[in-house]
């Protein structure tokens, strides 16, 4: 296995529960900016014993053809699906901010 895949597969192990990421953004903090479809075909063809269900399309859409067993893992972490698609993660591009707290309201005058 060369060095490029050696990183990308240490970029994928180190993904948190609930963390869920895209394949660019596997790639881009590889070092490999642009080389999606190369985290695709790793995690399609490689025996590790990967998070893979952490990995969706940059839309949030599911892998085809394991999207049943990916939805139940990743609920199983927290993360919101629907309709094929990450909604909301705890961590990572699907993750959403804290809720902000709202501004005072107005005085009200007599």
């Amino acid at each position: 296995m060369n060095e490029r895949d050696r990183r990308i597969l240490d970029v994928i192990r180190s993904l948190r529960e609930g963390e869920v990421v895209s394949y660019g953004d596997i790639a881009e903090d590889a070092g490999y900016p642009g080389l999606s479809r190369r985290v695709g075909h790793l995690l399609a063809s490689t025996d590790d014993d990967l998070p893979w269900w952490r990995v969706v399309n940059s839309a949030g859409r599911l892998v085809p053809g394991n999207e049943r067993e990916q939805t139940a893992l990743l609920k199983e972490e927290g993360v919101t699906v629907a309709d094929g698609r990450v909604r909301a993660a705890r961590f990572g591009r699907f993750s959403r901010p804290a809720a902000r707290p709202r501004p005072p309201a107005a005085p009200s005058h007599p």
